[in-house]
């Protein structure tokens, strides 16, 4: 009779062991999940290892390089994915980098020279020259890599932020910028040709000067 007993009370506690070794399991992959979501840490990456121009952007001499990020959103891929949001950002900064050199070069050399704003306007010249880098040169500049993290939200479902890449020749941008600038330099000075006023002919000579030339040289690159 005792080893009935205590052959019943044996099976008892070797099964309320097993039971609780089942459910720490998921007790424990849950908390490892939810304590991804308070601290804000990837729960995985691709690839693995961080690569070295998230960081820093590569400088070459023949290709220029800027890297557009995006997050977090519900997919990786699509037009609505991460991947799609983070090419378009590396777009954006490509047009407005350019833009705004233009424009604070063309402000100093306006205030320099004492140009009017009607002759060298330089948030104009720089929305141009904005507007000729996205027709001519933004969707050549194509993505080379990804880095992908993966992210718990609030809901306990995937999210993703995604780093891209992007590269496009020099040459292709230096040749956009030097056409829109001997543009520019022929249209002020056949201005500055048929101008009465001297103060204004000078200015506008001057500014044709600005954009003559190699215009991608003279703004540094």
């Amino acid at each position: 009779m005792k080893t009935k007993v205590f052959a019943l009370c044996f099976a008892a506690i070797t099964a309320a062991a097993l039971l609780a070794g089942c459910s720490s399991q998921p007790t424990a992959a849950r908390s490892a999940r939810q304590a991804a979501i308070e601290q804000s840490m990837p729960i995985r990456t691709e690839p693995a290892q961080r690569p070295a121009w998230v960081d820093s952007v590569p400088d070459s001499p023949t290709t220029l390089s800027f890297v557009g990020s995006a997050g977090r959103y519900a997919t990786a891929t699509g037009n609505t994915g991460a991947r799609y949001y983070a090419e378009e950002n590396g777009r954006t900064q490509l047009v407005d980098y350019y833009g705004t050199v233009m424009a604070n070069r063309a402000r100093t050399y306006a205030a320099t020279y004492g140009i009017s704003s009607d002759v060298l306007a330089p948030q104009i010249v720089g929305q141009q020259l904005n507007e000729r880098i996205a027709q001519n040169v933004s969707q050549a500049l194509a993505p080379r890599e990804y880095y992908t993290l993966t992210y718990l939200d609030s809901t306990n479902r995937e999210a993703y932020e995604v780093y891209v890449l992007m590269q496009v020749d020099k040459a292709l941008v230096r040749s956009v910028i030097d056409n829109f600038g001997r543009e520019q330099a022929a249209d002020l000075a056949a201005r500055a040709a048929a101008e009465q006023d001297s103060v204004r002919r000078q200015q506008l000579e001057r500014a044709a000067e600005f954009f003559g030339g190699d215009l991608s040289s003279s703004m540094g690159f």
